[in-house]
Parts: C-alpha cells; structure tokens; sequence
C-alpha cells in the first residue's frame, strides 16, 4: 500500500502544491483546511505522515497535536511555520510531533520522512 498523506492548513495554496507534488510522485494526499476534518481524519486514517500548519485560526497546530496524538499516539506529524521560533513550535514537538518545517519548505524535506526507515 502507498504511504499516505495528509497535509492540515489554512492556506489553500499550500495544500494544493502539496498535493499535487506528492500525488505526481505517486503519494496518495489527502488535504483539509478544516482542523477538526482533519483530527478526524488523523486519527481515523491510515496516513503515514500528517503535515499540520502551526498557525491556524480557531486551533493552533500544537494543539491539533495534541489531539491526534492522544488518539493515534503512532502518529507521525511534522509541524509546517514560517516562524520555527514561536513556542507553539515546542509545544507541538513536546506533544509529539517528529519535527518542523520552516516555510517556504522543500518538498525534498518531506519526501525524507517518507522515505526513511522509520515508517
């Protein structure tokens, strides 16, 4: 089965340029710039990595991975912010997140986590 996606945001161009550049690489992605579809679908899912903004209105991502990782504590959820200082950024790796990406990012980064061993 193909490592699966899911990529959580509130700017829809960052979603779009995900998924088409990961879904041309043959990686099913699933996007949402909803966050409570996407801690539903985190944790009902079968995603290999989930990618959640850190900076969203109503939610932030830290605490979005909170959720999912009291849910699905083998989640693998990198955090994506143009300001890797904010604290939310440790929050969310003291919650469980595997790392952070800095915006704008490389989809090469991605690609990484997904083809390491760890999975």
């Amino acid at each position: 089965m193909a490592q699966k996606v899911l990529a959580i945001d509130d700017e829809p161009m960052i979603l779009t340029t995900v998924k088409v550049i990961l879904e041309d690489m043959g990686y099913p992605v699933t996007t949402t710039s909803d966050f409570v579809e996407g801690e539903r679908e985190a944790i009902n899912g079968d995603y290999s990595l989930i990618l959640c903004d850190l900076r969203m209105p109503e939610k932030n991502g830290a605490e979005v991975t909170k959720t999912i990782m009291t849910a699905r504590p083998d989640a693998r959820i990198l955090i994506i912010t143009a300001f890797p200082g904010d604290p939310l950024a440790a929050e969310a790796i003291d919650a469980g997140a595997i790392g952070m990406l800095r915006k704008p990012f490389e989809i090469s980064k991605i690609l990484e986590v997904l083809t390491s061993e760890d999975l």
